[in-house]
């Protein structure tokens, strides 16, 4: 087989978010689709004759040409650049029409097909492609290539327009991405441009910033949106059931892999700077046969797009040898950065009423509102856990508080004590019972007491919650010393109800 044509190899195409300003510009411009495509068309033909007169011939109808001579050479343009139609001279002598097909059809979806053959060819009439392309016998005039050609461009130009579209339509499988900062408008730009692309993408972030929904996102707007979206949390997972996990076990009725039961669709590979080393290598493996036949256009590797996702820095973990720089290169051939909630706190009001509403539908009552002050305790807030922590606080609030207006004293309880080194530092030592307790008796105190409220935030059954504080030495509901309620300010302190509280509590 030729070689690819000299600086072949490329370097990864890297899709970034720019960092947020405070005046909302933006230190990296995202690519923008041009309103009308442009006409490029590959012109191959091993001879420089016939070669030349094609490609002159298209240059005169004002289009762009690239020139090929041989199927390798032709496979490499498939593979860099999409074109509007692809001119085959001598179609019927190519073995490799197959492979050449799948190629345009992988790169250049809409790319019609154009196929010139001898006047004693059998090719088109007693031998019928397999695939679909227009066919033009030796010798042809001028005014046959050309229709031959414009109605190839108008078929192209009908798809292209399908398509445009199909994905206005899908933008709506974005929707969770909640915001309008110049930070998360990058980042949905580059999900659409990375969801044309059938490599490998690496989406990095901090936990509990979205990177699982980036790559659902990532999914639902690609050509694979009708295919199985599976994800792998390499973390919870050792060598022996990562294999089994992916490959399957061999046996005819047995579990069949995630690389069949995926097959056209995309494979989520979460946290996977957790894979084992010994791993490592055969997913390198994997992936390398995948970026092959996604090349080559071939069906030689698993028809599955891979996704990787990580919390950590994959490139100190290579330098410090807990991580294959194989690996590390097949997986950052597109990569996606999820933005940290402290860099798009403008969000935080979209986000609010976003998770609001989901509690409000979830629950079938009206929704609530943030106070302007709440907001404001909200936008002050470091949040070092993410939009996930964010979520969390709002559900907590909205499941204590039963009034209509939520303010910052409803949410200050929940945002007390979320520095995520100080709560590993505290935890350090403890046992699973105690760190129960704890959970148990904070809850409890934030809740003034309130035990069906405890209950329901720590989703579990208010007799087990009973039985729990029973076991802590806190009286039995209803009995002496069950009358107490938290005082606002002072953490875990309580005092007893007054008269007039505990006649409301009794009624």
């Amino acid at each position: 087989m030729n070689e690819f044509p000299h600086g072949a190899h490329h370097e990864p195409h890297i899709l970034r978010f720019p960092n947020a300003s405070p005046s909302g510009s933006s230190d990296t411009t995202s690519a923008q689709e041009p309103e009308t495509p442009v006409r490029s068309v590959l012109v191959f033909s091993p001879r420089p004759g016939a070669r030349q007169l094609l490609a002159d011939d298209v240059r005169k109808r004002g289009m762009s040409v690239c020139e090929t001579d041989s199927p390798d050479a032709m496979l490499f343009h498939l593979s860099r650049q999409e074109f509007s139609c692809c001119i085959i001279d001598d179609a019927d002598s190519i073995s490799r029409m197959q492979e050449v097909n799948a190629a345009i059809r992988s790169h250049s979806r809409a790319a019609q097909v154009l196929c010139i053959v001898g006047e004693d060819s059998r090719w088109g009439r007693e031998t019928v492609p397999t695939f679909e392309c227009d066919v033009i016998e030796r010798p042809y005039t001028a005014s046959r290539f050309g229709a031959a050609l414009l109605n190839a461009l108008r078929r192209g130009e009908l798809i292209r327009e399908n398509e445009k579209l199909r994905r206005q339509l899908l933008n709506r499988n974005l929707m969770d991405l909640v915001g309008s900062t110049p930070a998360m408008q990058s980042l949905r730009e580059s999900i659409r441009i990375a969801a044309d692309d059938d490599r490998t993408v690496l989406v990095r972030g901090e936990p509990g910033s979205g990177t699982t929904l980036i790559a659902e996102g990532l999914h639902r707007c690609s050509r694979r949106a009708s295919k199985p979206f599976l994800r792998i949390d390499c973390s919870l997972h050792s060598v022996e059931t990562l294999e089994l996990q992916l490959f399957g076990d061999g046996a005819a009725d047995g579990f069949p892999g995630y690389l069949k039961m995926a097959d056209g669709g995309s494979i989520l590979l979460d946290n996977v700077d957790t894979v084992a080393l010994p791993f490592q290598r055969r997913l390198s493996q994997l992936l390398e046969q995948r970026a092959t036949s996604v090349l080559h256009g071939s069906q030689e590797g698993p028809n599955i797009r891979f996704i990787a996702a990580t919390h950590g820095d994959l490139n100190r973990l290579a330098m410090e040898g807990r991580f294959r720089d194989d690996l590390l290169q097949h997986l950052s051939g597109i990569t996606l950065q999820s933005p940290p909630l402290r860099v798009r706190q403008n969000d935080i009001p979209l986000l609010v009423e976003h998770f609001i509403s989901q509690i409000s539908l979830k629950e079938g009552r009206p929704p609530r509102q943030v106070s302007a002050a709440g907001l404001q305790t909200l936008e002050n807030h470091p949040w070092p856990g993410n939009v996930r922590e964010l979520q969390n606080v709002i559900e907590r609030a909205c499941t204590v508080d039963i009034t209509e207006m939520i303010g910052p004293d409803d949410l200050l309880p929940w945002l007390q004590n979320t520095n995520a080194e100080d709560e590993g530092v505290e935890g350090v030592g403890m046992t699973l019972r105690e760190m129960e307790r704890k959970l148990i008796e904070s809850t409890f105190a934030r809740c003034n007491g309130n035990r069906e409220r405890t209950a329901q935030i720590l989703k579990i059954g208010l007799r087990t919650l009973s039985g729990k504080l029973r076991e802590y030495g806190y009286p039995p509901r209803g009995g002496p010393g069950s009358n107490i309620r938290r005082v606002p300010g002072t953490g875990t302190q309580f005092v007893p109800d007054s008269d007039d509280q505990q006649q409301r509590r009794a009624a």
